[in-house]
């Protein structure tokens, strides 16, 4: 950018005669626009403009360079002008994502997709992180949004959002709001993620206290299975809050305080290749940022919101 800007000073050099005028048009100062010749001229190592007295005359080597000086900025402008046009990115996105986020940050990121670039076909595949870090890192997708970041140098990590997790259980099973251990709790089963995922080791990790030995954890890749298991009393249940807040205030699940577990942090990550032609998944991960920062400032799932284009797009992985 820094040499497209000293082209377009030479250009304005030669096209209004001199370097006040120039610095003038360009709000700039008279030493700003020499300095850019100078530079220009050091790059190409030839004078652009003959000496004193005829400082604004273009030398031979000058008048060659303003031809296609003239033509790359006009390309640039050009280019500018296609770019900020929302039909401008098209093409097919491939994003992998968490289910967790299916059921969070998607609908509204397939939303404003589809108003910004009405153009870009999206295929979203869900799955679990270490499964869409490995398509990430092979590029069977374009951008992925998972727990934790891509520990790869090719990969670009933005922090997308926070979902804590919380304990929940049906008041048939537990009904009352009494702290418990997890000693208490081993009578029946604990529900949570897939064991293949690295939040599940780090749970399980959470769970190695004192009487943490006699805990089943049963494993699902569905969240929609772990909050009907924990409706229908099949056992206690670890998931992200905001998941559940719509149950646990009409009273169809109760929050649980166990007193001698930590559970870890669940923060997703938003990951891409740095490539030269992943343009169009950086724009997009930008504002998956914007959307997670937002589900994190509201701590629960806007379920009114549904976008029948979102709940089409939607391909579960197998």
């Amino acid at each position: 950018m820094h040499d497209l800007k000293c082209l377009e000073t030479f250009v304005w050099v030669a096209r209004l005669g001199g370097f006040r005028a120039t610095a003038a048009h360009l709000n700039t100062t008279q030493p700003s626009i020499s300095a850019r010749i100078d530079q220009l001229e050091h790059h190409f190592g030839v004078p652009l403009f003959e000496p004193p007295p005829r400082r604004t005359t273009l030398t031979r080597e000058g008048t060659v360079l303003l031809d296609y000086a003239e033509r790359m900025l006009a390309l640039m402008t050009e280019a500018r002008s296609v770019v900020s046009r929302a039909d401008a990115v098209r093409g097919v996105l491939r994003i992998g994502v968490a289910e967790t986020l299916v059921h969070s940050l998607m609908p509204r990121l397939v939303d404003v997709i589809n108003a910004d670039y009405p153009q870009l076909v999206v295929d979203v595949v869900v799955d679990t992180t270490p499964v869409l870090t490995a398509h990430l890192l092979a590029e069977q997708i374009d951008l992925s949004m998972q727990v934790g970041p891509v520990a790869d140098p090719r990969a670009v990590n933005d922090r997308l959002c926070k979902m804590p997790l919380g304990w929940v259980a049906s008041p048939d099973l537990i009904s009352d709001d009494e702290p418990r251990t997890l000693a208490e709790l081993a009578q029946w089963p604990v529900i949570s993620f897939s064991h293949a995922s690295p939040l599940a080791v780090e749970i399980k990790r959470a769970l190695a206290v004192e009487g943490g030995e006699n805990v089943r954890l049963w494993g699902s890749a569905s969240l929609t299975i772990m909050i009907r298991m924990a409706l229908d009393g099949l056992g206690t249940c670890i998931l992200p809050r905001a998941l559940v807040q719509d149950e646990i205030d009409a009273g169809t699940l109760r929050e649980l305080i166990v007193s001698d577990v930590t559970l870890p942090q669940n923060t997703f990550q938003v990951s891409y290749l740095r490539k030269p032609n992943n343009f169009i998944a950086s724009l997009v991960a930008r504002r998956a940022v914007e959307i997670g920062r937002q589900v994190e400032a509201l701590g629960r799932v806007d379920r009114n919101f549904r976008s029948p284009r979102y709940e089409n797009t939607i391909r579960h992985a197998h």
